[in-house]
This record gives C-alpha cells, structure tokens and sequence, in this order.
C-alpha cells in the first residue's frame, strides 16, 4: 500500500509539525503520535488536505490554556476525540471502573 505524506498543523499554535506517513488520511478525533506527543485530528475549514497534505491537529495536553485563540474550537475537537475512547478488558468492552486498559480508536 503507498503511504501518504501529511503535514500535521497545530491550531492551537498555528505551526506546522514534522511531515509524517500514514496509510491513509486519518479522520476526525483519529489520534496520532508525533514527535512523542499525542494529538488529535481536528478538521479546519481553511485546511484541505487532499490539496496540500496539510492536516489540522490538536494536542492532547495545552500548557497555559489561557494563551489558546479558540478554547472552545478547542474542546469542541478533544470531545470528537473523546467519544473516540474505549475501555475494555479480558472480557471485551467496559466501565472505566473495572477496565484493563483505555484504547482511543
């Protein structure tokens, strides 16, 4: 399978992060480990990546939260990426109280 280029963009700094491969261009609330860092996909309006290989991406951790332009774009994307998580154990799918592991999807 050919891999595909994708420039991750923090919107949340406005840089762009390191050039990356994948598989194929990953969707909304979809996490991506970058430089050791955990992010999620969070589509802009203004970023197509089928035209540039530009992808929209939040952080999972904001240092000085109160510096984020759009905190509310903001938590509108981490919960995206929320509904994304999963807890499971020997037995499958569960409750975050009896769960073996947390597995964002």
């Amino acid at each position: 399978m050919k891999k595909i280029v994708i420039i991750p963009h923090d919107v949340v700094t406005k840089k762009d992060l390191c050039k990356i491969s994948v598989d194929y261009i990953p969707a909304d609330g979809e996490s991506l480990e970058i430089e050791g860092e955990l992010y999620f996909v969070c589509r802009q309006p203004d970023i197509e990546p089928a035209d540039s290989g530009i992808i929209g991406v939040i952080p999972l951790v904001v240092r000085n939260p109160s510096n984020v332009e759009d905190i509310d774009e903001y938590i509108k994307c981490l919960s995206i990426a929320h509904r994304r998580v999963q807890f499971k154990n020997k037995n499958g799918i569960c409750d975050i109280t009896n769960c073996d592991e947390m597995v964002i999807s």
